[in-house]
């Protein structure tokens, strides 16, 4: 495998809505950037979906450079913050907005305007 890519495009998922479109989109940008994926998911459980280990072993295969970071709960501000903290990440990819609304975003505070980078929505509301 190459050595570690400079930059990295930010997949975030939450463990009920992955879907292999959001998958593919990911991946396929990631080689048009010639990037690295990192991965953040929302999950109860340390165990990985099995749709997930599918896509990482084709991330092996394709020789894209990935980490991955699980989190019990993760909300729309820890992505931007994270994002915005590390000047490796590119661009943002999330599955759609309306999966990331919380009821603190809905008191008008919307996170993803601080956004730094890009935010790409993979299946639009």
């Amino acid at each position: 495998m190459p050595g570690k890519p400079r930059r990295y495009v930010l997949l975030a998922l939450q463990e009920e809505h992955i879907e292999p479109r959001l998958l593919s989109s990911a991946s396929g940008l990631c080689r048009r950037m010639d990037a690295g994926l990192d991965i953040m998911l929302s999950s109860g459980t340390e165990k990985r979906p099995p749709l997930l280990e599918n896509f990482i072993r084709g991330l092996q295969q394709d020789k894209i450079h990935y980490r991955l970071t699980q989190k019990a709960l993760l909300r729309s501000r820890e992505i931007v913050q994270y994002a915005n903290t590390h000047e490796c990440i590119s661009t943002v990819m999330i599955d759609s907005l309306g999966s990331w609304t919380t009821p603190e975003d809905e008191k008008g505070s919307d996170p993803w305007r601080k956004l730094d980078c890009p935010l790409v929505v993979a299946i639009p509301d």
